[in-house]
């Protein structure tokens, strides 16, 4: 399990002491004082603090200390430990100003599905010692404290209404009156009321928080193009002509470039396997090779479909969708290729270049300025061919000083990059031809390299539209167009 941390017991321990907090007392000349409370054993830790390290000075009464005695696990309140509850959350959208500070509008922001783990019970016991000099301060602290207790008192230790542990009781358990024997003999200690306490808590593991899981957009359309309903048994059956049946699978699947040199060919294969077992029925042990999923067993679960004609439709952020022909890897069985209509991808929108027009839409690498050399890479300055564009990862010449001799221009001047942009040689220097500080708009370009689209957001560059696409973001079409 990857690290995490909490602070589950602190917050117990925080809410306890503060129970403690603002008790006063009522010294012989009238005045009312309040009681210190800190953390640790009063007798030993804090005590010699208290003291500066010294026998010679005495720590100041009346004081109280609160600490942990004991931790268990609770077998009385042990429940289900595979039970998983779901939460459903709506934000409210909130716009953030230069000083950071948040200001809610009535706009839906995000949308997010919470699972909570059922958490493990255990009995807390804390002890909270009451130093004074006197019976008297012990009594009129005594009497404010444990009539709170009847017969618990509630504390919470988070305002976070998801987290279903914030609340618990301490309740009373015992109390030890005095520290002192009798007789007394010749030490004068100074006397300690102790008070035991049990808080039963909770200890969390980390929620999962996923995108929201309830059904958000319909995906069939049951009105004709005239705006009458379909009739249901066509829709189903696809009795007309004019009617498709789409199939849509409910596990989710990644969609990547395939290395197979073809320009347009890209790779599908299931993301959760066991989901897509027991959605389309097979038997685990027939299907299944280790962790993977034959797309022999997938198609022929899901219906007749003809390699080169069957399509897959990848639904887009826009409500677009893209499109490209299945047919069964030969060599790999577990990676459905899929050949993407070139009309249905969103096209190249990068500026045309005057000095290189040909390129428009297109760069030839994505490179870090700072281990990337065009010199050394294209054999010099003067062999650099015009028009040549890369996609710089990081800034150069900025105000930080980042001048690398590998970007300088012929006449040995510097030009001023910004990460996130696309440069392009003239010739003679290196010029900016997609600042990102200006470009809001949606931009799409292709990487010669790798056949790759990527597309610009307004925030940063992301592959256009390969990644992972979750159940009722794809679907299949066993007849084609």
């Amino acid at each position: 399990m990857d690290f995490f941390y909490d602070g589950q017991i602190r917050r117990y321990v925080t809410q306890f002491m503060r129970i403690f907090i603002g008790f006063k007392y009522e010294a012989g000349n009238g005045d009312q004082q309040s009681v210190p409370v800190m953390y640790g054993d009063l007798t030993r830790q804090v005590g010699n603090i208290i003291r500066e390290n010294s026998e010679n000075k005495l720590p100041t009464v009346p004081r109280m200390a609160c600490y942990v005695t004991g931790l268990e696990m609770d077998p009385t309140r042990l429940t289900d430990p595979t039970f998983v509850s779901k939460v459903n959350i709506r934000e409210r959208h909130y716009d953030v100003d230069e000083n950071n500070n948040r200001t809610y509008t009535g706009a839906q922001g995000k949308n997010v599905t919470v699972e909570r783990l059922m958490p493990t019970p255990f009995k807390l016991t804390m002890r909270c010692d009451i130093w004074t000099s006197n019976t008297d301060q012990k009594l009129q602290l005594l009497e404010q404290i444990l009539v709170l207790f009847n017969p618990a008192l509630e504390i919470q230790t988070t305002d976070n209404f998801i987290d279903w542990t914030s609340l618990s009781v301490v309740y009373l358990s015992s109390t030890s009156f005095t520290s002192r024997s009798i007789p007394a003999g010749t030490d004068d200690d100074i006397d300690i009321c102790t008070v035991d306490f049990e808080i039963p808590i909770y200890i969390s593991p980390p929620a999962k928080v996923k995108k929201l899981g309830v059904v958000r957009s319909i995906i069939a359309n049951v009105f004709t193009e005239d705006g009458n309903v379909v009739d249901l048994s066509k829709l189903i059956y696809n009795q007309t002509d004019q009617n498709s049946i789409y199939i849509n699978p409910r596990y989710p699947v990644l969609l990547f470039k395939a290395n197979n040199g073809v320009d347009l060919d890209y790779e599908l294969t299931i993301v959760d396997q066991n989901a897509a077992i027991q959605s389309l029925g097979l038997n685990e042990k027939e299907f299944t090779d280790g962790k993977k999923l034959d797309w022999n067993a997938v198609l022929a679960a899901l219906g007749n479909f003809t390699e080169g004609t069957s399509t897959v439709y990848f639904k887009q952020p826009d409500g677009s969708e893209i499109q490209g022909t299945v047919a069964i890897n030969p060599v790999d069985p577990f990676i459905l290729l899929v050949s993407m209509d070139r009309d249905t991808l969103n096209a190249n929108s990068l500026i045309v270049s005057p000095q290189y027009p040909a390129g428009n839409g297109t760069i030839n690498a994505i490179i870090n300025p700072f281990t990337y050399n065009p010199i050394d890479k294209l054999n010099g300055l003067s062999n650099i061919p015009v028009g040549h564009r890369f996609l710089m990862l990081d800034d150069v010449n900025d105000e930080t000083g980042n001048k690398p001799d590998a970007w300088k221009n012929i006449d040995g001047t510097s030009t001023t990059i910004p990460g996130n942009s696309i440069i392009e040689w003239n010739g003679s220097s290196w010029a900016v031809i997609f600042d990102p500080a200006d470009i809001d708009d949606i931009t799409y370009v292709s990487n010669l390299t790798t056949g790759i689209q990527y597309k610009w957001d307004g925030i940063q560059w992301l592959k256009s539209f390969e990644g992972e696409y979750s159940p009722g973001y794809w679907r299949f079409d066993p007849e084609g167009e």
